[in-house]
């Protein structure tokens, strides 16, 4: 996807915050590659709608680490993601990660979710 399909989206949203006198939402990005998102400076923020770059790979520690050096924090849309998969992320015998090794992230993840 690209950054028109995620102003869309939040156009989208904003209209309904404005539209039903709502409070801001939430608008989560997955990424775990580099083109699954493209052109993500071009994003144009709305004070209605919280964008999320979520991290969204699964793997091993070092892995996920690498990508969210890589997809998210060399390119900063507004807040941070990282998720962590209780099956898939623990397949080659890692443990998942804990919540102070997420936190040792720069920066520091906002949204953390688990699947």
């Amino acid at each position: 996807m690209s950054a028109l399909d995620v102003n869309y989206a939040i156009g989208m949203l904003s209209d309904i915050v404005k539209q039903n006198n709502l409070p801001p939402k939430v608008l989560v990005v997955h990424r775990f590659t580099r083109n699954m998102l493209t052109n993500a400076k071009q994003i144009k923020l709305d004070p209605r709608v919280q964008v999320v770059i979520n991290m969204d790979g699964w793997g091993q520690p070092w892995l996920k680490y690498d990508s969210y050096r890589a997809y998210v924090e060399t390119e900063p849309v507004q807040f941070t993601g990282f998720k962590l998969f209780f099956h898939n992320d623990t397949k080659k015998g890692d443990p998942i990660l804990t919540p102070g090794e997420v936190l040792l992230l720069n920066p520091k993840p906002l949204y953390i979710q688990y699947q």
